[in-house]
């Protein structure tokens, strides 16, 4: 025991704060008065223990925080003198820098289960010298790192460390009577140790570090709870709190709320200042039967406009929101509100349904263009196919390998298969309305054939675009004049190698020179690219129709033209034995006509002669390999044929000075002697 001539220079008693405050904690103190919610902080101020409430032995139903008035105050606080002050501190020589608490007999007799010990600037828990029938012990406001020293106080109810250093909770182990357990503003950072507290009623461990909501399953007892100013991210793992009626989880960054449908007797809970960012994120809530009291202000959600018509129709009891009552009007006002929402939604859901349609369509229309051009897609270039995720999960449509669309004026077609769209519109309004096509990873072998028909189905049709097309050659573009009338086409450099030819755009120019093009490639077509295209390429055209018999010519024109121009030709037309001079004649009369009576627009009968026959080119890529090697030998053959050729003109050349020399001087000899040479070749004649 510590004796008075030991301990005076650590006396404390007396009026050390006269004029400050006086606030109560807990229900135990306050003369059966009830706490309002927990805040965020507490007073910055000493605890006040009433002496007829620490006479209970268990907590009231409820707990508050509240100021006492001056009115109620005891008469040591009428004095001045708050319960706890006259306190001795002393040092045990068997424990060096660890205080030891002494009070006087006659304060320990007025108030002998509480202590108050609330800004002392204790760095320690000091050892408390014979106060084992302790029932409220308060620490506000000091600088203690840990908790210790309290092991005999096995009847303790109420313990407050608030505003301390504290970092681990800890040396609560033989506590189990404790019912109010307050930590709030330390530096805790886990939840731990709490094993043996199974009747606590209140935690509370707000302005804390704490990242997990971890165990706190065991507190079948607990009622209030307040971990407002941590760090959560989540609110989960509730599990076994069955009498939690108060939670407080204000300024934390959760994001997401979990469990709390499964807590029976939760009444309130305050999320204010949060994360929160749908009602997705808090559907728990929309499960829970018994939350009366919702705080979600100062969360993204808030910002929603219809925000609170979500929150009260999907939650039927509750009677007050962001400390609003929720009135019957509201309720009725939040379902017509939230079933707008939800037709909404469903139709966000089908436009997202289909625009990942569209990405895995285009995407695999991709994949198959590669596979059938022999390309691998790590070298192939990134498209940008869609504004969608990449990432964003397909709705079962994996198998889809072609897309078709409208979009105003064009129709665009993702894929071989998508050439049906030519012939399945949805109305004859759109099909009138189409004025550009575009036609994106589909075979231009393949879309040939549907040439003709495009300006009968699309009248309006001013243009194409062709974009990975496998455009290769100049004779491919001859197809296009089947498609009778454009205004503009677009070759993307991409998947089509004809566009590296310099001259691609001056041959097209000259084979579709009746539609009098007006852009290639969105740039204007001048008349001096028209001039410059007929001077490259009409000699071509002339050259190639040389090759025609009359049958293929007359066949290039048109009924109406072909017998306007068979009416002016002689009546060898009607002959049917006809000699080659007469046939031949008879075609360049043919041609003549043509040319000199065509009207203006229309295509001329050299240009008609260069034409593309797109069944003739293989489909598949065994057959092109195929084709290539057969192609690959002839040109071989038609090389050695004309090397041997030039090695005979090179040896000829280097004999043949020799081989005139020696005719010549035959041929003189034989002239000299005319006679002889007569008989010496009649000899020989008669000899054979």
């Amino acid at each position: 025991p510590v004796t008075p001539n030991q301990v005076s220079t650590y006396d404390h008693s007396g009026t050390l704060y006269p004029q400050r405050k006086v606030y109560g904690v807990g229900s135990l103190a306050f003369n059966n008065k009830s706490f309002p919610n927990f805040t965020d902080s507490r007073p910055s101020s000493r605890s006040n223990f009433n002496n007829s409430s620490a006479q209970q032995n268990a907590l009231p139903p409820s707990h508050a925080t509240g100021i006492v008035p001056n009115d109620q105050a005891t008469s040591d606080e009428k004095t001045g003198c708050l319960p706890g002050d006259r306190v001795v501190f002393a040092e045990s020589p068997s424990a060096p820098g660890v205080p030891i608490v002494y009070r006087l007999p006659e304060e320990k007799a007025a108030n002998p289960d509480r202590l108050n010990l609330d800004r002392r600037r204790l760095t320690i828990c000091p050892i408390l010298e014979g106060e084992e029938n302790l029932r409220l012990l308060n620490f506000q406001h000091n600088s203690i790192a840990r908790i210790q020293h309290l092991s005999s106080l096995r009847r303790l109810i109420f313990l407050d460390l608030y505003d301390n250093r504290i970092e681990e909770i800890s040396g609560l182990s033989t506590l189990s009577s404790l019912r109010v357990l307050m930590l709030g503003k330390n530096r805790i950072s886990k939840i731990e140790n709490l094993n043996n507290l199974l009747k606590l009623d209140v935690l509370d461990l707000h302005g804390n570090q704490i990242k997990e909501l971890e165990n706190l399953n065991h507190l079948s007892e607990l009622r209030v709870l307040n971990l407002a100013g941590n760090q959560l991210t989540k609110a989960c793992n509730f599990l076994g709190l069955a009498s939690l009626t108060e939670l407080n989880l204000r300024r934390n960054k959760i994001q997401y709320v979990g469990e709390l449908d499964h807590l029976p007797k939760l009444l309130r809970l305050f999320l204010s200042y949060n994360d929160v960012r749908s009602f997705e994120s808090i559907r728990c809530l929309g499960g829970s039967q018994s939350l009366q009291e919702l705080a979600l202000d100062g969360n993204p959600f808030t910002a929603e406009a219809s925000y609170k018509q979500i929150v009260i129709d999907q939650m039927q009891c509750l009677r007050q929101l962001d400390l609003k009552k929720v009135t019957d009007d509201e309720r009725r006002m939040a379902s017509i509100v939230v079933r707008k929402e939800q037709e909404k939604k469903k139709e966000c859901s089908k436009a997202q349904a289909m625009k990942e349609r569209r990405r895995v369509a285009i995407q695999n229309a991709e994949k198959r263009w590669q596979e059938d051009n022999n390309i691998n897609p790590a070298t192939a270039p990134v498209q940008n196919n869609c504004n969608s995720d990449n990432h964003t999960v397909s709705l079962g449509f994996e198998s889809l390998s072609h897309y078709t669309e409208v979009e105003t004026d064009t129709l665009r077609l993702y894929g071989a298969a998508a050439l049906d769209g030519l012939d399945k519109n949805n109305t004859v309004s759109n099909v009138a309305a189409i004025s550009h096509i575009y036609f994106k990873f589909i075979p231009y072998d393949s879309i040939v054939p549907h040439f003709p028909k495009l300006r009968v189905r699309f009248p309006a049709l001013q243009g194409l675009t062709f974009s990975f097309s496998s455009i290769s050659s100049l004779k491919q573009l001859n197809s296009l004049t089947s498609v009778r009338r454009l205004d503009f086409i677009t070759l993307s450099p991409e998947g089509n190698p004809v566009t590296n030819f310099s001259l691609w755009k001056f041959y097209l120019l000259y084979r579709l020179s009746h539609f009098n093009l007006r852009k290639i490639n969105e740039v204007e077509v001048s008349m001096t690219d028209t001039v410059l295209a007929e001077q490259l390429f009409s000699d071509l055209g002339n050259v190639t129709l040389q090759h025609f018999d009359l049958s293929r010519i007359l066949g290039l024109l048109p009924d109406v033209r072909r017998k306007q121009i068979l009416g002016h030709c002689d009546t060898l037309e009607q002959k049917k034995n006809v000699s080659a001079k007469q046939t031949e004649d008879r075609r360049k009369l043919i041609i003549a006509a043509e040319q000199k009576n065509r009207p203006i627009g229309t295509e001329s009968v050299n240009v008609a002669a260069l034409v593309y026959n797109s069944t003739s080119r293989p489909k598949s890529a065994k057959a092109s390999d195929k084709v290539s090697l057969a192609t690959s030998q002839i040109l071989d053959e038609i090389v050695a044929s004309a090397i041997s050729r030039q090695n005979k003109l090179t040896a000829l050349e280097k004999v043949w000075n020799s081989v005139l020399r020696d005719t010549v001087r035959s041929a003189t000899n034989d002239f000299a002697c005319v006679s002889s040479t007569v008989d010496k070749a009649l000899s020989q004649i008669q000899d054979t």
